[in-house]
């Protein structure tokens, strides 16, 4: 049924889309709007989902309409179009805050700005803005669909921002500013969920803790990075390590 209505709708060759709401129902006209979605035709799904909006006020299609229009400027992944779908779900939750699907317009507001993330070694500024929207997923709707999704998410966001600081920490490390570095390691251990934490974090703290002769701390690090990630790359170098820093620190004064 769907195919022929589109067929009827779409009939004119391309000309003037034979979207009136007057010879169509809105289950028909959202329907087409899905069709030209899928075929990645924006424009027009655009044009059909604002028909089922502007009129059809009592229909439970208008709400999926407004999501449809909303999901065809993300499905275009572009700044631009990233910016434009934010706009649209903000304006979704605003319109309807106690709709089933409002979770979901706020899940693809924290995908919008995770679409815009940079690189670990460039500015994270979309990368805080997603974790804070997939955050509000998280903290205001705990029982929806697409609450694991926006977790997971979450964690990725932390890997980021944690990445980006240990690239900071290691050029620290590396041009010898070793209490910057043990600072910078520090303070992503302090701010991220341990979930994220990598072996590589611990051996940078530990290494540098050892160059500001500082062995009772180094040493403890070391064997917190044994104990927890005993085969990686650090291993040998972390063993080798720890053997001199412990001896230094059970040494008597």
């Amino acid at each position: 049924m769907a195919l022929i209505v589109f067929s009827s709708l779409t009939a004119c060759g391309g000309k003037k889309l034979g979207l009136d709401p007057k010879n169509h129902s809105d289950s028909e006209l959202y329907e087409v709007g899905l069709k030209y979605l899928k075929d990645e035709d924006y424009e027009k799904a655009r044009e059909a989902f604002k028909v089922v909006f502007e009129n059809f006020p009592k229909s439970d299609y208008r709400i999926l309409a407004k999501l449809g229009y909303a999901d065809s400027y993300f499905q275009q992944e572009s700044e631009a179009n990233y910016l434009l779908a934010i706009q649209e779900y903000q304006d979704f939750i605003s319109l309807f805050p106690f709709s089933p699907k409002a979770c979901y317009a706020q899940l693809q507001i924290g995908m919008c700005y995770y679409g815009m993330v940079e690189k670990p070694d460039r500015d994270q500024t979309n990368t805080r803005r997603a974790l804070d929207e997939f955050r509000k997923v998280v903290d205001t709707y705990p029982d929806c669909e697409q609450y694991q999704q926006a977790y997971d998410h979450l964690l990725k966001c932390y890997s980021r921002l944690a990445e980006h600081e240990f690239l900071i920490a290691q050029f620290y490390q590396k041009t010898g500013r070793h209490g910057a570095a043990v600072d910078r390691i520090k303070g992503l251990l302090k701010a991220y969920p341990e979930s994220i934490y990598q072996a590589k974090f611990y051996f940078v703290l530990a290494h540098s803790l050892q160059e500001l002769g500082q062995s009772s701390e180094s040493c403890a690090y070391y064997e917190l990075l044994l104990g927890k990630w005993p085969q990686t790359e650090f291993t040998s170098d972390a063993q080798e390590e720890k053997a001199k820093v412990c001896r230094l620190e059970q040494t008597p004064g």
